[in-house]
């Protein structure tokens, strides 16, 4: 049977392929659409879909496992989508590629009218622009929970629901930022693109051993103190901090998805033992690294 998967945009089609669909449920609340579908027999997926709204999609069954995706026409990496992982489509961004992934599968997609962020923000921060860049999959609790609270109001009647609805919207969209806060943008002063590219590489590269601000400095041919403001004024934070993020975005992957112990990861991430890896994973994600590896299903149950 051939699957159609509509999003309710206007000439779009979000899915094409063979399988059945077991259930389909849908529901509006003004400015948010949210639609939960179960599907079985399940083979490769064509995508092709220009959202004119913003699309946040949840795994909710089903592992995404291999695919190529273009956004606007460029290629990007491909994210392996586990249940929890969840994927964001800006409105306007055009979406091709193909995936498969377990043959039953179930996912929740939600559609957000832009102006719906921008009074958000207008209302919240009025200095800060509602652009938002794509997210092919992540795995972060916040957006994952926030999108599950929409999913559980779907078949909810009650006159509150448009309220709880728009309040998880609003936690996915403030948690989108809060994400996407180093995300470099282009102000005077700050590092070019392609010079911010290679120390962010740099730093990836090494971060078991960890730099000094001079290597960093070195490899873009800027003295300290001129790398240092250019830094900041690219990405609103200095080298150290970026880099401890950046430690700690690895030590998220090793805790997911291995069994190392707390010790082994702190090591592989470029800190000097357990405790200053507890210390630093505590205050950058608010609980300690059992508490988050605890959050996610065992690697034995996947």
């Amino acid at each position: 049977m051939s699957l159609i998967v509509a999003t309710s945009e206007p000439n779009s089609v979000f899915k094409t392929g063979s399988c059945r669909t077991i259930s389909r449920e849908i529901k509006s609340w003004g400015r948010v659409q949210a639609e939960f579908v179960r599907r079985t027999g399940l083979e490769k997926e064509e995508i092709a879909i220009t959202p004119t709204r913003h699309l946040v999609v949840l795994n909710v069954q089903g592992d995404c496992e291999q695919g190529q995706y273009f956004l606007d026409g460029k290629p990007v990496p491909f994210a392996r989508r586990k249940p929890g992982s969840v994927l964001f489509i800006p409105a306007g961004s055009n979406w091709q590629g193909w995936e498969t992934g377990a043959p039953r599968a179930a996912y929740l997609s939600i559609l957000v009218d832009p102006s719906f962020v921008t009074d958000l923000l207008g209302r919240t921060m009025p200095e800060l622009q509602p652009s938002l860049s794509p997210e092919m999959g992540c795995e972060d609790p916040v957006l994952m929970n926030a999108a599950r609270g929409i999913g559980a109001e779907i078949r909810d009647q009650g006159p509150l629901s448009t309220i709880l609805v728009e309040s998880y919207v609003a936690t996915i969209v403030a948690q989108l930022f809060r994400r996407q806060r180093y995300v470099p943008s282009v102000s005077k002063g700050g590092l070019t693109p392609t010079s911010l590219n290679r120390v962010i590489e740099k730093i990836d590269e090494n971060l078991d051993v960890g730099l000094s601000l001079s290597q960093l400095a070195e490899v873009v041919s800027l003295s300290i103190p001129h790398f240092c403001r250019a830094f900041k004024q690219s990405l609103g934070c200095p080298p150290y901090a970026f880099i401890i993020r950046r430690r700690i975005e690895r030590a998220k992957e090793y805790l997911r998805h291995s069994s190392m112990s707390a010790t082994d990861i702190a090591l592989a991430c470029g800190f000097s033992n357990s405790s200053h890896f507890s210390n630093a994973f505590r205050r950058e994600v608010g609980v300690t690294p059992g508490a988050y590896r605890g959050a996610w299903p065992s690697r034995e149950s996947r």
